[in-house]
């Protein structure tokens, strides 16, 4: 794998204009990795496409990922409801209600702290994103589910978003949770492989 590429900027527009461009030369997107650096804050964006071949189905995700300083005694796990999901409930899946109907009505909600889930999604801009890209799953919680391990903030979708536009909206929302998190500036924390 090669070596994720870098950009850093003061600004998110200046960030995004770096991000834009280099995505802009890239003849096949079927790889993308950046770590994107801005105010001590570090996310890395991953883009994986697999077109599969033969009998082979292929594969796509877009996968944001930052790093979150300890110490943040939140969890929580957002993920689609769908019928499975609705299945699940009924077997006696927990699923919290944050008062944002539209929110509850999408997403099955986990979390260790209900009320401080609430107050870090209650801001509309937020509450919009979140329903903007809805097929998807928004974490934070330790690496492998352990508890000494470092504490990440992840928004997976299967599905390959190509356009510099969606994935400013998104690191967006990535960014301001994590300032919100982690509200001290902090050395910008880089982030190791996260392939498993």
């Amino acid at each position: 794998m090669d070596t994720p590429r870098t950009f850093s900027a003061d600004t998110e527009a200046a960030l995004w204009q770096q991000v834009a461009a280099d995505m802009a030369q890239e003849p096949d997107l079927l790889e993308y990795t950046a770590n994107l650096q801005q105010n001590g804050h570090t996310i890395q964006l991953d883009i994986d496409i697999d077109m599969g071949g033969g009998f082979e189905g292929g594969y796509e995700t877009t996968t944001f990922t930052a790093v979150v300083p300890r110490p943040v005694a939140l969890r929580f796990a957002l993920h689609e409801q769908d019928w499975i999901h609705e299945l699940g409930k009924l077997l006696g899946l927990t699923d919290v209600e944050l008062g944002y109907p539209e929110l509850d009505a999408a997403y099955i909600i986990t979390t260790n702290d209900k009320e401080a889930l609430r107050a870090l999604f209650s801001d509309p801009a937020i509450q919009q994103t979140l329903l903007k890209y809805q097929e998807m799953r928004l974490t934070l919680a330790p690496s492998h589910h352990e508890d000494d391990s470092e504490l990440y903030l992840t928004f997976l979708k299967e599905q390959a978003i190509l356009e510099p536009e969606q994935l400013q909206e998104i690191y967006h929302l990535l960014y301001t949770l994590l300032q919100q998190l982690a509200p001290t500036s902090v050395a910008a924390v880089p982030l190791s492989n996260l392939q498993a």
